[in-house]
């Protein structure tokens, strides 16, 4: 038994702890969430877990066509992007500063003065951790800045998700990996979270994922190949820039694609400098 059938049967125990109907497989497209897919179909055989998918009106047509292929049940966001925009705001740094940035923002809006945390996260003063970087602490200090906010996720994939579980009395199943940054590995280091969401592989190395996919010939979107794109979110995202992968993603749209992204981010992308 090598490395890849240890993985997989560790999979398999850690499954065994989970009622089948009482959860439901987050199904985004992606390379994760599509290994979990052939794992609950193909591996268990398991017929009980319903595939869910969100169609953000963000996702590259590849992405999207694999979410209604795949899924049982397709939601819709609770807002759309341009919604979103005109109420709160866009991403544009990372969702760590933009969670301070937007309260900030927010407090300034209605006329009251921000939290003594926030000023110091907004400043620089913060003592004991995190502190929004110089680029982003000039740029919102300089009173030009636009709306920032890490909203955006939440309308277009929380939200509906988190009003279907409700409505169905299901929790998710989530193919989040802990490797994928460092928020992540903060926040999923074992298989259930407190409010028992299902993370089963968070401890999925990327040298095992592509040993499985290649050993059992799994299905690979094309999108992957392309650029040296190693995973997907929303069309153009600002978030992977500092990876340079939204000039690389923008590279994949047609025009129309094109001009709707760059609508939408257009004020985060000139101040992170990509080109439109």
């Amino acid at each position: 038994m090598d490395i890849v059938d240890l993985y997989l049967y560790d999979l398999k125990t850690k499954f065994n702890k989970i009622n089948p109907k009482e959860y439901y497989l987050s199904y985004s497209g992606g390379k994760d969430s599509h290994f979990l897919l052939w794992f609950i179909k193909n591996y268990l055989k398991n017929k009980d877990i319903k595939i869910v998918g969100i169609n953000t009106y963000l996702e590259y047509p590849e992405i999207r066509d694999r979410i209604y292929n795949y899924s049982d049940i397709v939601l819709l966001p609770t807002k759309k992007p341009f919604e979103i925009k005109e109420k709160y705001g866009i991403p544009c740094f990372s969702k760590e500063q933009d969670f301070y940035i937007y309260y900030y923002q927010n407090a300034l809006r209605k006329g009251k003065e921000p939290g003594k945390t926030i000023l110091e996260k907004i400043n620089g003063t913060y003592k004991t951790g995190f502190n929004i970087s110089k680029k982003a602490r000039n740029y919102i200090l300089s009173g030009q800045a636009h709306n920032i906010t890490h909203l955006c996720c939440h309308y277009l994939k929380k939200d509906p998700a988190r009003r279907f579980e409700k409505e169905r009395g299901l929790k998710p199943i989530l193919g989040v990996r802990a490797s994928e940054s460092k928020m992540r590995s903060r926040q999923y280091n074992t298989c259930f979270t407190k409010d028992k969401k299902f993370t089963p592989i968070h401890d999925l190395t990327d040298e095992i994922l592509d040993e499985i996919y290649k050993r059992y010939e799994i299905e690979i979107p094309k999108v992957y190949s392309c650029e040296g794109i190693k995973r997907t979110g929303c069309m153009g995202c600002p978030y992977e820039s500092w990876k340079h992968d939204t000039e690389k993603e923008l590279k994949l749209l047609n025009n129309k694609q094109k001009d709707f992204i760059c609508e939408y981010f257009k004020e985060s992308y000139r101040v992170l400098g990509i080109e439109m």
